[in-house]
């Protein structure tokens, strides 16, 4: 039984390690083209069973034409890019109601006093309430790109900000899984400049 045992965990490593490798050179899945970005920075690969979501978190800096592409031997792969945002949320911590009456009273000022019940009589009675507030920052976030309408994302960033890729398979995927590279690729944006001489002669 022991050494059932420990065939059963080689097993398991050698399948892990097997998968793992199989996933490692995902470029021979992708349709699009991966030459002109640098993609060696923020890049993953995994193996995804039916059913699964991986998150995956970047910063996009500003300056850079991002290629964001999901690319898996699954052709019905879901993936989505989100950006994370801040808000204030304003909840109700507790509301306080208070009673304010005013009794009636004779040409001495005192209390004057129902014969029947022997109560104070009331003139008027007002309730004031009073709202106490909690404020919370919660993180949100607005889809900015999912694949239902088309295969990658490019886009050129004037200022740097967070974004997390989530990539789905499907729960009517192979129960064996399939492997997922998540391919974020960069460039350098330069800005155009003039160069020359200063021009001579005369001004118009």
């Amino acid at each position: 039984m022991k050494n059932l045992f420990i065939l059963s965990i080689l097993s398991l490593f050698f399948v892990t390690a097997a998968q793992a490798q199989r996933c490692d050179k995902y470029n021979r899945y992708c349709d699009a083209d991966l030459y002109d970005y640098d993609y060696s920075a923020q890049s993953v690969f995994a193996h995804l069973y039916p059913g699964d979501t991986i998150p995956v978190k970047t910063v996009l800096y500003a300056n850079k034409e991002y290629h964001i592409t999901v690319c898996s031997d699954y052709e019905n792969i879901k993936w989505k890019i989100v950006k994370p945002y801040r808000r204030t949320v304003k909840t109700i911590k507790e509301i306080r109601r208070d009673t304010n009456t005013v009794y009636k009273v004779d040409e001495y000022g005192d209390n004057i006093v129902d014969e029947n019940t022997g109560d104070y009589v009331i003139e008027s009675s007002e309730i004031t309430v009073d709202t106490i507030w909690n404020t919370a920052r919660v993180v949100d976030e607005k889809l900015i790109f999912d694949n239902s309408k088309d295969v990658d994302w490019k886009h050129r960033l004037k200022k740097s900000q967070r974004a997390f890729i989530y990539v789905t398979l499907p729960m009517d995927a192979d129960p064996e899984g399939a492997c997922v590279a998540v391919f974020i690729g960069r460039n350098q944006v330069t800005k155009s400049k003039f160069a020359g001489k200063r021009a001579t002669g005369d001004a118009y």
